[in-house]
């Protein structure tokens, strides 16, 4: 009775009820690099999953996702994708407040299936005879992006399983960009590229694959999270990131649905490449779930200890946080 006299009364005097003001999306400042490894970000933001969310992402180009471990600990940047690498180990075994909430990428399962960073060798090499096989490398001069990262724990287990270490061969530090040019005019003799790369240099005839997949299932690249999301209260945005990029993750189960002709125009757009090379790249493979697989993670620890990169493997909780990676 009350009620219906005050907006008796309201609407007497000529007062038009206020709406509600919509609510303001949340801003994440997200670092990362140009790299298909990121599908599901770029088809997450794409598609409008991590709108729905309630959420505006500013991504934040940068050379290498370990430049921003300090701004996330400081809270400067929200999250970074990127490999696993020293700066996350360092962050742990400093107990800053970054940790890993996510696997984003993985190179493919099947020994045989082409991986979207295999070793490839010169064609004239290749052609010849003189290097069948990665026991072939031995002494010759292997194009690595950087020391360290995961690039050289690939090459580190294709060799292993040819019976060479990396003392075995002449490792020459490059930036990716450079080394097509280095295979061509012989300044190297074999290289690991990421895709598009290879896919550039194979059509090209510059190089042709050498080991298809060097360390299957690998966990190629993952979600960090800083301060700001890991605090309390940035818990729910962080949620709510990991639902919009998981929804993602989920529409690229298969290498035909990574590589379909829609999916193919928004990863062009937002890496600036091709798509006529992409078209033609060997795909990551994308976990539904952005499990981290324990067991690999392990692994890569253990590699880093026994390279004298760090002195030991940090604990689990502190490299990884429980309340939002789902692990398998």
């Amino acid at each position: 009775m009350l009620r219906r006299f005050a907006l008796a009364t309201t609407l007497a005097l000529g007062i038009a009820a206020t709406p509600a003001l919509p609510q303001q999306p949340v801003k994440i400042r997200a670092a990362y690099l140009k790299s298909l490894s990121f599908s599901p970000l770029f088809l997450a933001k794409e598609k409008g999953y991590l709108a729905a969310e309630g959420l505006d992402v500013d991504l934040q180009i940068v050379q290498s996702a370990s430049e921003v471990v300090a701004f996330m600990a400081r809270g400067q940047m929200d999250a970074a994708f990127g490999n696993i690498g020293l700066p996350l180990f360092n962050a742990a075994a400093r107990d800053m407040d970054v940790k890993i909430v996510a696997g984003v990428s993985y190179y493919p399962q099947d020994p045989a299936a082409l991986s979207p960073c295999p070793i490839v060798i010169r064609k004239d090499l290749a052609d010849s005879g003189k290097v069948r096989s990665v026991a072939d490398l031995k002494g010759r001069k292997v194009a690595f992006n950087v020391r360290g990262g995961v690039i050289e724990y690939l090459a580190v287990e294709s060799l292993r399983r040819n019976g060479l270490t990396l003392k075995d061969i002449e490792v020459v530090e490059m930036p990716f960009p450079d080394m097509a040019a280095a295979l061509a005019n012989g300044a190297v003799d074999a290289a690991l590229i990421p895709e598009p790369g290879v896919a550039a240099v194979t059509s090209r005839n510059i190089a042709t694959v050498l080991d298809v997949n060097p360390a299957p299932g690998t966990l190629a690249t993952v979600l960090s999270f800083g301060t700001s999301l890991l605090s309390k209260e940035g818990t729910k945005n962080g949620e709510a990131f990991l639902r919009g990029l998981r929804r993602a993750a989920a529409d690229l189960q298969t290498p035909q649905a990574v590589l379909s002709p829609e999916h193919v125009e928004i990863w062009a757009k937002a890496t600036e490449i091709p798509a006529a090379l992409i078209a033609k790249t060997a795909p990551y493979v994308f976990d539904r779930e952005l499990s981290i697989d324990r067991a690999d993670l392990a692994r890569q620890e253990a590699y880093a200890v026994t390279t004298g990169q760090i002195s030991s493997a940090p604990p689990l909780d502190k490299l990884v946080d429980a309340h939002f990676a789902k692990m398998k």
